[in-house]
């Protein structure tokens, strides 16, 4: 058997050491993309089975290694971090066989699988649920979905306390010289960082598009974050220090909970007590902000949010609000672009089309320039009944215009 699968591998390197991919028009590289999807998958899910063999055979020990991530870190060439996520998969997968039966056959990918054993070990009952979510959606969704399951599951107010009693931040310098930061903290502490980040951030990646620069999403947080720093240290220097001011909007947390739960005083299985964009949060810690001026609370109540529209091109604040908290990506499918997004009419208002949480989603720069001027569409795909973390949301596909499907 491993004789085979030896003359297979190496018969798959030769393969593509041939290749002239230069030579490739453009569906052949998206081919040769599919299938190295397709490869990675399969090389994911061997080494996660075969880790999983290696512990419980002791196959690790008299090898110089103190833990099987170590030995799989030291084996691999990986990053500790990334052996030691396999290594909690694989005993995840060990209870686990329908899952580890997808991860196998290569319909599920390594993350996905991540994800859908971190909900199945604390609830069984919702594998099937996740793994038919885990066919559609995004990794970000289905962590989400993940994260909704766990919060049911577990005892929300000492889940918050455990994990504030194992807080920290932590820092060092590494050996090419950058300096690095790693925290832990509550939900609704990171949320409270991230308010306190976003605008920022988003500032300066409208000033960066204006200049035509383009960098990633977390060079960006990185520069808020000395922004941040700098306005502090501003504050507290001696008089006469100048500051120069911005116009940014105060930080703003969304908390999304269901009505029933907030009167309770706890969710129930089905229910939401979360900050948007951010994770499940205890309703007890949700109550705490009420006050605050900072937070804005939807209390969802069957479909009372929905029943908001407005004739005109303006969007009332409760209804931004409400597309905002309800769309925290990009609704285009696989784009998870979360900075700089508009929200855009999906019936046009200049055909009628209302403003109403119905007709209206939030998009990326990109896209809504492809959906105005290019002739793309977003077509609503009804959410199947009972589907976990979709139940009452609505799915999107991303069509091109006719013209452009032809060529290809």
């Amino acid at each position: 058997m491993f004789d085979r699968l030896d003359q297979l591998t190496t018969e798959l390197e030769a393969c593509f050491a041939s290749m002239e991919v230069e030579c490739f028009d453009a569906a052949r590289a998206a081919r040769l993309v599919s299938s190295g999807e397709r490869v990675r998958r399969l090389g994911d899910a061997i080494r996660t089975i075969g880790v999983g063999q290696v512990e419980r055979t002791n196959g690790w020990k008299g090898q110089g290694a103190k833990s099987i991530s170590e030995w799989l870190a030291t084996e691999t060439d990986c990053a500790r971090y990334e052996a030691q996520s396999v290594v909690v998969l694989a005993n995840q997968l060990q209870h686990l066989p329908v899952t580890q039966a997808a991860l196998r056959s290569g319909t599920l990918s390594g993350a996905q699988a991540v994800e859908v054993a971190r909900g199945v070990i604390v609830a069984p009952n919702t594998e099937t649920q996740l793994l038919n979510l885990a066919k559609h959606a995004t990794v970000r969704d289905l962590r989400d979905a993940s994260s909704r399951v766990v919060a049911a599951a577990t005892d929300e107010a000492e889940r918050h306390r455990q994990v504030h009693k194992s807080r920290y931040f932590k820092s060092w310098t590494d050996l090419d010289g950058s300096f690095n930061v790693k925290g832990r903290m509550t939900v609704a502490n990171g949320a409270r960082v991230m308010a306190a980040l976003k605008p920022l951030q988003d500032e300066i990646f409208k000033q960066a598009r204006k200049s035509g620069a383009h960098e990633r999403p977390e060079a960006y947080a990185a520069d808020a974050l000395m922004l941040l720093c700098a306005k502090a240290s501003a504050s507290d220097s001696a008089a006469g220090a100048s500051v120069t001011k911005t116009s940014r909007p105060n930080a703003v947390i969304n908390i999304h909970v269901d009505i029933d739960a907030l009167k309770r005083g706890r969710t129930e299985h089905g229910e939401i007590c979360e900050i948007a964009g951010v994770g499940p949060i205890p309703v007890a810690t949700a109550t705490e902000y009420l006050g605050e001026a900072f937070l804005k609370l939807l209390v969802m109540d069957g479909t009372e949010i929905r029943t908001i529209a407005h004739m005109g091109r303006a969007i009332p604040a409760k209804l931004r609000t409400a597309v905002e908290e309800r769309d925290r990506v990009c609704q285009v499918p696989t784009c998870d672009m979360t900075m700089g997004l508009e929200i855009d009419h999906i019936v046009p208002f200049a055909e009628g089309g209302p403003a109403s949480l119905e007709n209206l989603v939030r998009l990326c720069k990109r896209h809504h320039l492809q959906k105005t001027h290019d002739g793309y569409r977003l077509i609503k795909i009804e959410a199947s009944e009972g589907e976990i973390g979709v139940a009452k949301e609505t799915r999107w596909d991303w069509r091109a215009p006719p013209d452009l499907k032809k060529t290809g």
